[in-house]
């Protein structure tokens, strides 16, 4: 008799030891859903209205702001431009101890159309001010990523200066070539 109980408790275990397991399988996927769940609400949710909430300068007042609409001229500069090649240009570096030239070929962006029109209309202007601007420089002036940059910098400014209203928006390289002779 005392071994016919302890049979019935084997079997009986062996179905309880199933039923846990499933319950610790459920309980951890009901722990492992809640804290996605959670990590979901304070990482994106409240990221996403600290963005529409500002603190006054005290700190004790929470006010909603809507986001401010941009300023007429940063419209405009936010819309594409119109895309005005200048041209190929070889020009010689300014480098002394070698001969180096730089072949490069040069697109500027405009604001509109009225700015295409005075950009044709300056167009021998713009030209001889980017032949004088790089045949100033040197090759160590422009060989790095960090130099063109630069470069394209002190174009931009030079080309705005050079029109009565300014409105080129960048400068771009479409190519660029340096050569040692």
């Amino acid at each position: 008799m005392a071994e016919e109980q302890k049979e019935q408790g084997q079997q009986e275990g062996g179905k309880g030891g199933k039923k846990k397991l499933i319950l610790l399988f459920l309980l951890l996927l009901i722990l492992g859903a809640a804290g996605g769940g959670a990590a979901y609400y304070f990482l994106v949710l409240k990221k996403e209205k600290k963005e529409e909430q500002t603190v006054s300068t005290n700190g004790t007042e929470n006010k909603t702001v809507q986001k401010p609409k941009p300023p007429p001229e940063l419209e405009e500069l936010a819309k594409p431009g119109i895309f005005v090649p200048i041209g190929d240009f070889v020009v010689n570096l300014a480098d002394t101890d070698v001969q180096r030239f730089l072949k490069v070929s040069i697109t500027v962006e405009v604001l509109n159309e009225k700015i295409q029109n005075e950009v044709n209309q300056y167009m021998p202007a713009i030209k001889d001010a980017i032949i004088d601007l790089i045949s100033s420089k040197y090759y160590k002036d422009i060989r790095t990523p960090e130099g063109r940059e630069r470069l394209k910098i002190e174009l931009l400014k030079r080309l705005n200066a050079l029109l009565p209203e300014g409105g080129i928006k960048a400068v771009y390289f479409t190519s660029f070539v340096v050569q040692t002779m």
